[in-house]
């Protein structure tokens, strides 16, 4: 292997900018869709430049500091590291991406330098919890704390972490659900979820942008209770708090770049509350990536996450024809979730372990 250099990815002004900044950031982004193809298939996780630079800019809540690994004049493998600047500040969470073509004794090396870099980062702005990702598998032999999941060991990646002190939290689950195979009996499907819901007490209320005015409230809300309600296993992280500004910052993020943000919740129909909602982002290729989907405690057991994840699909095929397939991710423990998308249709394309590692004050 050649000698490597770690280098700070400076994010251009724009996606064609023809400075050095552009054109490490063009590589970079080549260098993450060869990645995501490697690990999930062809197109799950590709972005086109803009959406790209749009989806790696910090933001109020949310500060990224990334790096790119050069053998020569070759990116061959790239870090980032996320730091929350709202909840769980002492918290550091990287992630590394190596070229899939890489030697397995060349992984280790670069990995080494790469965990001493955002070890770095992490330890400069004070934090004292580190949080870092690697692939994963549905078994194997070494399992999650939460008992689901696992990674294998020798895996370089892995050995790593492990060698370090990383201690295996989660493994999450990257599933794809084909429109074109679910066609034949998504409208009934749909019907009978639907009429099951409005017996039941409820409905749903879609939308396509922006959060309306008259629903930002009860959106900040199950925000809120994404970060409290959702499984996270072991890791040490704090319940969030969502203003106005913050719930408009995300949307904005998720947006530019020229992504489209479908939003579907189900409503309780005699109180008007908001019992539970999911988001799409639409963007290039043929697949829309779902983002969060959340069913508040006090409305569960009325299968409204089949209703959500029905009603998706619905928006997607009618608004997005396009766009025939669309990823999810969910942890491995969520067995409700994953049972949900397993009888809608989704299928699991690849795995994501989820590691951590409290370091003293």
């Amino acid at each position: 292997m050649h000698t490597i250099t770690i280098d700070d990815l400076v994010l251009p002004a724009s996606w064609d900018d023809a400075s050095d900044a552009g054109e490490t950031f063009r590589a970079a982004a080549a260098h993450a869709d060869r990645v995501g193809d490697a690990r999930y298939g062809a197109g799950v996780t590709t972005l086109t430049l803009p959406e790209r630079l749009a989806a790696w800019q910090s933001t109020d809540a949310e500060r990224v500091e990334r790096a790119v690994v050069r053998a020569g004049d070759r990116v061959i493998a790239a870090s980032a590291v996320w730091l929350p600047q709202l909840e769980s500040t002492d918290i550091g969470d990287h992630m590394l991406t190596l070229e899939p073509d890489l030697p397995d004794a060349d992984r280790r090396a670069i990995l080494e330098a790469l965990l001493d870099h955002v070890e770095r980062i992490a330890a400069a702005y004070g934090r004292t919890t580190l949080m870092g990702g690697s692939p994963a598998r549905a078994d194997g032999a070494l399992t999650a704390a939460t008992g689901f999941g696992a990674v294998d060991p020798d895996e370089p990646e892995a050995a790593a972490l492990i060698a370090r002190g990383y201690a295996l939290e989660q493994v999450y689950r990257m599933s794809v659900a084909d429109l074109r195979e679910l066609e034949p009996t998504l409208d009934e499907r749909w019907s009978d979820a639907s009429a099951a819901a409005a017996q039941a007490g409820y409905d749903t209320v879609a939308w396509s942008g922006p959060t309306p005015a008259e629903h930002r409230s009860a959106m900040r809300t199950l925000h809120e209770r994404m970060s409290t309600d959702a499984p996270v296993g072991g890791l040490a992280l704090e319940p969030e708090v969502w203003s106005d500004e913050r719930l408009a910052e995300f949307e904005r993020s998720k947006t530019e770049g020229g992504r489209t943000m479908r939003t579907v919740v189900a409503r309780h129909i005699a109180s008007g509350e908001l019992a539970g909602f999911t988001s799409l982002f639409v963007g290039s290729g043929d697949v829309a990536r779902q983002h969060d989907t959340l069913v508040s405690r006090d409305h569960r057991g009325r299968r409204l996450g089949m209703l959500l994840k029905l009603a998706n699909l619905v928006q997607l095929r009618d608004h997005h024809p396009t766009h025939p397939r669309v990823s999810t991710m969910n942890a491995e423990e969520n067995r409700h979730m994953l049972s949900v998308n397993e009888a809608t249709g989704f299928l699991p394309v690849g795995y994501e372990a989820v590691w951590q590692r409290k370091d003293a004050a």
